[in-house]
């Protein structure tokens, strides 16, 4: 499941490079870190974008009172019920309201702004302080008390109301899941390649080695003597038991995809040689495969079947751990 996935990222990626050729052959490599990068922006929007807009301080009356508002520009937010008085209680013209604290009901300030302040049970409200001599001497209505005892008014500051509350900063935070997701598969697939190699430990135990004489046909990408082929577009090969000065030699048969003469046998045999068993995983497939190193290879070797490759290791050092 892991080597499906594995493919389908490098899958994507090779989509990502596709498209740069001519002029832009040179960033090829590179196309899968260049998009993730762009994702990696557009992931960053929903979460910057909120932090860049101006908040006000979000604080009760008591804070007032106490001096604790530390916005430059004393704007504020506070939460609570807003009641409108029919007398000024400043000489300055306006319209008035009292604004009862949610945080503790026997606290209010009085709160202007130009257009007429309208009855709220409970809302949050955005403005800015300023200083005022304030005097309300009207009796209040029974929802600006709390069981008929008035609330304690800020005596020198009044909020010069917003036109309209700004709302708390929303973070979208899950618009930022996607693209992170989608640039995570491509620098994953630009790392693995595609298709993608797994090594595995799991061998066909019934399969005994090849004899000589035998064949297995194969394909192979990397460097196999003289020919180099690409994993996405493997070349042919057969696998043969060749009988050697001093025993018999495992080799490779490269066979030409057109008509000119295919080359010499490379040996695998008769020297140092390492392999490694695995799958090479496509999006649609999984291909039985040894990673195969020797004197004169430097390959990987897909096969029909499990048990063909297991008889191919079986004459070869393999790493299985």
């Amino acid at each position: 499941m892991f080597g499906r996935f594995l493919a389908i990222c490098g899958w994507l990626a090779t989509k990502v490079r596709r498209p740069f050729t001519g002029p832009l052959s040179s960033l090829r490599q590179w196309a899968p870190y260049v998009v993730a990068g762009l994702l990696l922006v557009l992931a960053a929007a929903p979460i910057v974008v909120p932090m860049l807009q101006a908040q006000p301080q979000d604080v009760t009356i008591q804070e007032i009172l106490d001096g604790g508002v530390s916005e430059p520009s004393r704007w504020v937010r506070l939460q609570g019920r807003v009641v409108p008085l029919t007398e000024a209680p400043t000489d300055q013209p306006g319209h008035y309201g009292l604004f009862v604290d949610a945080a503790d009901t026997l606290q209010a300030i009085v709160v202007t702004s130009g257009e007429r302040i309208t009855r709220a049970p409970s809302t949050p409200i955005t403005g800015h302080l300023a200083g005022a001599i304030v005097a309300v001497e009207e009796d209040l209505p029974l929802e600006a008390t709390v069981f008929g005892a008035p609330p304690v008014i800020v005596p020198n500051q009044v909020v010069q109301l917003d036109e309209s509350p700004l709302p708390e900063r929303v973070v979208l935070w899950p618009l930022s899941l996607l693209p992170l997701l989608l640039a995570a598969v491509l620098v994953i697939g630009a790392v693995v390649g595609y298709p993608v190699f797994r090594r595995t430990s799991e061998v066909d135990v019934v399969s005994s080695p090849l004899a000589p004489g035998e064949r297995v046909p194969a394909a192979f990408a990397g460097r196999l003597g003289p020919m180099v082929r690409d994993l996405a577009d493997p070349g042919a090969a057969l696998i043969v038991v060749r009988p050697g000065p001093s025993g018999n030699v495992l080799t490779a048969q490269p066979l030409s995809d057109d008509e000119r003469p295919a080359p010499p046998p490379v040996p695998i045999g008769g020297g140092w040689s390492r392999g490694r068993i695995g799958w090479v995983y496509t999006v649609s497939e999984a291909v039985p495969a040894l990673r195969l190193r020797a004197e004169s290879i430097d390959a990987t070797l897909l096969f029909a079947k499990t048990g063909e490759r297991d008889r191919v290791a079986g004459l070869i050092a393999v790493d299985r751990d």
